[in-house]
C-alpha cells in the first residue's frame, strides 16, 4: 500500500487539478476506508484506489436489509475478474480508438478506464453515487477521455444520446434484472452498434445468453484466459438482429 495514489510511481499525470483530486479523495475518506495500490490496466501500471474491505460493506448492507438498494449496494466496491477479462478483450478491437463507449454498471471504473486508456471516449455510468465518487477519483488520469454520470437502467431516457459500443462487466449475474437491462440496451445502443458483456461463466450467464437471444439479439460468446488458474472469462458480443 502507498500513502497516496498521487505519489505512485507512474508516468500518468492527473487530468484534474490537485485541488479537485484532493476534494474527491477527502469525500471518499469520509465515507469508506480506502487504500492506494497499483494495477495493470490496458498494459499500463495504473494508480488505483479501492475499498480496503468490501466484505464489510456487504455485511453492513445485509444486516440493514439494504441489499436491494442501489445506493448501498456494496458490489461496486470489488474489482471483479470479469472487468480484467473485458479489458483484455477491448485490446483486440481495432475500431476502439477514437470511438464512443458507454459503460453500464461501471462500479469503481475498471473497464471504462481500460477503454479510455485504449483511446476511446467513454461515458461511465452507475446507479450508486458512492460508486460514481470512487470512479471519478480513479478516472482522474483519463478525465479528458471520460465522463462519469449516474444512470438507472429503468430510466435510460436520462441519457440523451446513443453509443456505438456499450460495455459492462459482471452485470448479468441477476436474472431478475434482465427485463430492465434489455430495454436499456436497446435505448442506448446506436444502429448497428454492439454490446460487450463479460462474466466468469456462472450459470446465470448461461441463462442470459439464452434469454438475450430469445429477446431478438444475435449473441456470440468467446473466452478470455486470465492466466490465473481460474475459470476463463466469457465475453458476450450482442447485436440487435
Amino acid at each position: 500500500m502507498i500513502a497516496s495514489s498521487e505519489q505512485a510511481s507512474s508516468p500518468l499525470q492527473s487530468k484534474l487539478s490537485r485541488h479537485q483530486s484532493n476534494l474527491l479523495l477527502a469525500r471518499l475518506q469520509r465515507k469508506v476506508p480506502i487504500e492506494h495500490v497499483s494495477t495493470n490496466i490496458a498494459g499500463t501500471i495504473y494508480p488505483w484506489t479501492r475499498v480496503i474491505d468490501p466484505d464489510k460493506l456487504l455485511e453492513h448492507a445485509l444486516q440493514n436489509n439494504e441489499d436491494g438498494n442501489v445506493e448501498t449496494d456494496p458490489f461496486w466496491a470489488a474489482t471483479w475478474r470479469a472487468a480484467i477479462g473485458l479489458d483484455r478483450y477491448l485490446g483486440t478491437l481495432p475500431n476502439l480508438p477514437g470511438n464512443d463507449v458507454l459503460e453500464l454498471g461501471g462500479g469503481s471504473g475498471r473497464a471504462g478506464i481500460a477503454a479510455a486508456l485504449r483511446g476511446a471516449n467513454v461515458c461511465i455510468t452507475d446507479a450508486s453515487n458512492m460508486a460514481l465518487l470512487m470512479c471519478r477519483y480513479n478516472a482522474r488520469f483519463v478525465a479528458d477521455k471520460t465522463h462519469v454520470r449516474r444512470l438507472d437502467w429503468a430510466n435510460p431516457a436520462d441519457l440523451p444520446r446513443k453509443f456505438p459500443i456499450v460495455i459492462g462487466s459482471d452485470i448479468v449475474y441477476n436474472p431478475s434484472l434482465y427485463p430492465i437491462l434489455e430495454p436499456c440496451l436497446r435505448h442506448v445502443l446506436s444502429d448497428n452498434g454492439m454490446v460487450l458483456l463479460s462474466e466468469p461463466q456462472r450459470h446465470t450467464g448461461d441463462r442470459f445468453e439464452k434469454w438475450i437471444r430469445a429477446a431478438g439479439w444475435n449473441c456470440q460468446s468467446s473466452l478470455i484466459d486470465l492466466d490465473d488458474g481460474e475459470r476463463h472469462i466469457r465475453i458476450f458480443r450482442c447485436q440487435l438482429a
